[in-house]
């Protein structure tokens, strides 16, 4: 289900004139195990364990020519690397990881996918914001020099920052805290450098295995948890 909230337009300054807008966020998500079992029930002679190893095969594929610069067609769209930034000087190059120059995934729908999206979306409008709600606004990985980097592929044992509103949580309350969650299951971070209400220093524990994670934080601020999400991925090394 596609969830979709009304909140204040931070680009207006008057009410009037499209004084709020809407933001929306997916209630559920289709784990990659998940993916292949479903392809699996699709009336096909292919097994879980087929479709496991050619999604595998696929992303390997599609990954390498993402990182040669090629724009990768799939059955539903379109898939490219993205490179944004600023410099000083118009002689300047784009060098990866050196003050804000990231890359980015972007993905474009092709016609035939969104006129079938929008033909069977499912959607439902939600309360606004509770005043005490959490929300994660970005992630980003501390440097020795305590500059902020967004370059997501970290080792263990670098800091991640958390930049939201309402972190605020009790670490005693095993249900609360900072998470990291990928197809094999969650961990609960346990240090901190730092927790604020706006902003949430960790560590990245030694002891988690090397993959790709999202991270999101949960808080009770009342008589009902609120769980903050990222739709950034950290990649652990």
């Amino acid at each position: 289900m596609l969830n979709i909230k009304t909140v204040k337009n931070p680009l207006v300054t008057e009410e009037s004139k499209d004084g709020f807008c809407f933001r929306s966020s997916c209630s559920q998500s289709l784990k990659f195990k998940k993916l292949a079992v479903e392809m699996a029930d699709w009336n096909s002679s292919f097994t879980e364990a087929d479709y496991l190893g050619m999604l595998s095969v696929m992303n390997s594929i599609v990954t390498k020519y993402l990182a040669k610069g090629y724009s990768v067609e799939l059955p539903f769209g379109t898939l490219r690397t993205n490179a944004t930034g600023t410099c000083g000087n118009i002689q300047d190059g784009f060098t990866l990881g050196i003050g804000n120059n990231t890359l980015g995934i972007l993905f474009n729908a092709n016609a035939e996918t969104l006129k079938n999206v929008k033909s069977n979306l499912e959607y439902r409008q939600v309360p606004p914001d509770s005043t005490g709600e959490a929300k994660l606004y970005r992630v980003t990985v501390l440097n020795d020099d305590a500059s902020e980097s967004s370059n997501l592929s970290v080792k263990k044992g670098k800091i991640l920052r958390l930049h939201g509103r309402n972190l605020s949580f009790d670490i005693s309350d095993p249900n609360q805290g900072l998470f990291l969650e990928n197809e094999n299951g969650c961990t609960r971070i346990s240090v901190y450098n730092r927790r604020g209400t706006n902003v949430v220093d960790a560590p990245i524990p030694a002891d988690i295995s090397p993959g790709n994670y999202n991270a999101s934080i949960s808080t009770k601020p009342g008589s009902s948890y609120f769980t903050a999400t990222l739709n950034s991925e950290i990649s652990i090394k």
